[in-house]
């Protein structure tokens, strides 16, 4: 969860292009029914038509069901050529324009939407961290990061180039945790510039043995887009305690 943020919005993605490679609905075993229905091959390939539209961002980048006949024209000329029709393939240009313009208004649209969802807890953020002005070995760094050390360590503090082990718990504002290696029963690894910035910065405050408190704010951590449905919400906060194993592990 402290890795970087590396998922692409639905709009770029459509750009690439669609590959369906699992479903997009995961029902709960226990919800599931106790005997599956007879399902035809029609049905199924149905199915993958279905899936496509859930998984290519095509209603995000505006399609409607207006234009599944000409979707399925294109789908249809596909499955007969035995390799990419020359005569369509010279539209590729005019489509690039045509899909890029769309990828841009969707991406417009849900940065919008994201920020919209972060101002709550970014005027939350502003609160948190106006109190924390006044405890007691809360120190704040250019960046914008707050950190309290705990026990400093001992040698030499790792740089923003060294890989280390550390053991951390992660939650919110509100208390919600949304990680945590101890639960896991291992610390993890991983290279600091490969972590979101204020975590990877704060650990760059102890050294071995040390122990700190890094109070993220959300410019610091995911921003507004973090992991789509997970605990972390746009302009979240984060709260880590951390205990620095190792710099640059065997």
């Amino acid at each position: 969860m402290i890795t970087k943020n590396r998922f692409t919005s639905v709009a770029l993605i459509a750009l690439a292009g669609a590959t369906i490679t699992s479903a997009v609905f995961a029902q709960d075993e226990a919800a599931a029914p106790a005997a599956a229905p007879a399902v035809s091959q029609t049905e199924l390939v149905e199915m993958l038509g279905y899936l496509t539209v859930f998984q290519s961002g095509m209603k995000e980048l505006g399609f409607t069901a207006e234009d599944a006949p000409a979707i399925s024209a294109g789908i249809a000329k596909g499955l007969a050529d035995g390799e990419p029709n020359p005569a369509m393939m010279a539209k590729m240009g005019a489509f690039q324009e045509f899909i890029q313009a769309r990828a841009a208004a969707a991406q417009e649209k849900m940065e919008a939407a994201a920020a919209e969802a972060a101002s709550g807890n970014i005027e939350a953020a502003a609160k948190f961290f106006e109190e924390l002005k006044g405890q007691e070995g809360v120190e704040a760094s250019e960046s914008g990061l707050h950190y309290k050390v705990l026990e400093a360590g001992e040698g030499d503090k790792p740089t923003m180039e060294d890989t280390v082990l550390v053991h951390y718990k992660g939650t919110l504002i509100d208390g919600t945790q949304f990680d945590s290696s101890y639960d896991r029963g291992a610390p993890a690894t991983f290279p600091l510039n490969g972590v979101v910035k204020g975590f990877g910065e704060g650990l760059t405050t102890i050294a071995p043995g040390g122990k700190v408190i890094l109070y993220i704010p959300s410019e610091l951590g995911y921003g507004n887009s973090p992991r789509p449905g997970g605990a972390i919400k746009p302009g979240d906060t984060l709260i880590f305690e951390c205990e620095l194993i190792e710099v640059n592990p065997k």
